[in-house]
């Protein structure tokens, strides 16, 4: 009977938990850039998870992980450009935050960075879960091209 029952707990596992956890792994958002490269977003990433990710056509790789946050302080975005083995560049930025005061430890703001020469809105904004989440969205300036193109091609 307690064989059974451990048989049967394995199968729920395997049927539930692993196609979840899968599931988690995926993006929730991807978008086109003017040059062909295609931009990867997660809904959820916390603190060293994988948040975008950016395929250029020239085989580098872009990927924003979060670096989570100390307590009353930013969370931080980290970025690694890499060629295959070779890492192009690396750097980190804060995503906004309200001023820390005696009464409080402030919050995150959403916060938007601008790609892809001005065409494309990359916005961090922090979960209720206390996860980031980020978005790619075409700016005025993407929008525009794009409705022109659109209308080269029809």
């Amino acid at each position: 009977m307690e064989s059974s029952l451990i048989r049967v707990l394995i199968m729920l596992y395997i049927f539930l938990a692993i196609p979840i956890a899968a599931a988690a792994e995926s993006p929730e958002q991807s978008i086109s850039f003017s040059d062909g490269a295609k931009a990867y977003a997660y809904g959820h990433c916390g603190d060293s998870d994988l948040c975008a990710a950016v395929d250029f056509p020239s085989g580098d790789h872009l990927a924003i992980y979060s670096e989570g946050a100390a307590r009353c302080q930013p969370y931080l975005l980290h970025f690694v450009r890499t060629n295959s083995t070779t890492t192009v560049y690396e750097y980190s930025r804060a995503i906004n935050h309200t001023p820390v005061s005696n009464m409080s430890c402030g919050r995150s703001l959403d916060t938007q960075m601008v790609m892809d020469h001005g065409l494309i809105h990359m916005t961090v904004n922090e979960n209720t879960d206390g996860t980031l989440s980020i978005v790619f969205s075409l700016t005025k300036q993407g929008e525009d091209r794009e409705n022109a193109y659109g209308n080269q091609k029809g």
